[in-house]
């Protein structure tokens, strides 16, 4: 746990020595919540019909940092009650916006982040890929176990999601990038907690591409609190010529490999 934290203020302290308050949004994740939005209807999805498996129709679900509703849509058509705990309010204007347009009425969401969020316990407690960031680990863990009746349910990658755009951290920063702990941590973490979870390795994800160069400088400019016009961005859009390819569908990064996740769960009754 102690090295934990001190990999997640170790990044955090990285960010936050290149970025230009001025320019940072109060929300970071409202510029990206709309990539984050599903069909709830969806039937082509390995990740949520692994997920469905832990979760019965009469049951209730926690879902915590749930952002646009990517897993507690779809979740709610199949069980009897959702609620989704989401700090941003750029996420959850997409998760109520997917709830009315799929005509989702058993959707509760509570605006906040978890460690400040009063709830119900439910009988399944969902967190997927949130735990990264998450400095003070123990005690977040602790209340989601607190939480669930039954079962917590965690999605993770055994690398940091964000772990793919550490070669333009370097182009950019002139630094190699702090990452954050994923689930090798994670796992060490539970150990230590006296938790042994099961933990179930899920089909590789393709790697995200960008539909246009214009899309790419732009997620990257946010990515890497990068402002335009200054150098920084002058080094982005070089990085950028030099470390993607085009391909027919858009731009992807040199050499990247797809993402390896996988469930780690356990009951806590």
């Amino acid at each position: 746990a102690d090295h934990w934290r001190d990999r997640v203020e170790s990044h955090h302290d990285q960010s936050e020595a290149v970025q230009d308050a001025s320019a940072l949004d109060d929300d970071f994740w409202r510029p990206f919540a709309s990539h984050f939005r599903l069909d709830p209807r969806r039937t082509d999805d390995p990740v949520l019909e692994r997920l469905v498996r832990y979760i019965g129709p009469d049951q209730t679900v926690l879902d915590v940092g749930g952002g646009a509703g990517r897993f507690a849509l779809p979740v709610a058509l199949r069980c009897r009650r959702v609620t989704l705990v989401e700090p941003s309010e750029g996420m959850l204007d997409e998760a109520r916006a997917g709830a009315g347009e799929a005509g989702i009425d058993n959707l509760t969401v509570v605006t906040g982040t978890w460690e400040e969020a009063r709830v119900e316990p439910a009988d399944v407690v969902l967190c997927s890929h949130v735990l990264y960031g998450v400095a003070e680990v123990v005690p977040f863990i602790r209340k989601l176990e607190a939480h669930a009746r039954e079962r917590v349910v965690v999605l993770k990658f055994i690398n940091p999601p964000q772990s793919l755009l550490s070669p333009f951290w370097k182009a950019v920063h002139g630094e190699e990038r702090i990452e954050m702990p994923a689930m090798p941590e994670l796992l060490s973490v539970l150990w230590e907690m006296g938790i042994y979870p099961d933990v179930e390795m899920l089909e590789p994800r393709e790697a995200h591409g960008y539909s246009s160069r214009e899309e790419a400088l732009d997620q990257l400019r946010r990515r890497l609190y990068v402002v335009p016009g200054t150098p920084e961005d002058g080094s982005l859009q070089t990085s950028i010529a030099e470390l993607m390819v085009e391909t027919p569908d858009g731009l992807e990064i040199k050499g990247a490999l797809p993402g390896r996740q996988g469930v780690v769960s356990w009951w806590t009754r």
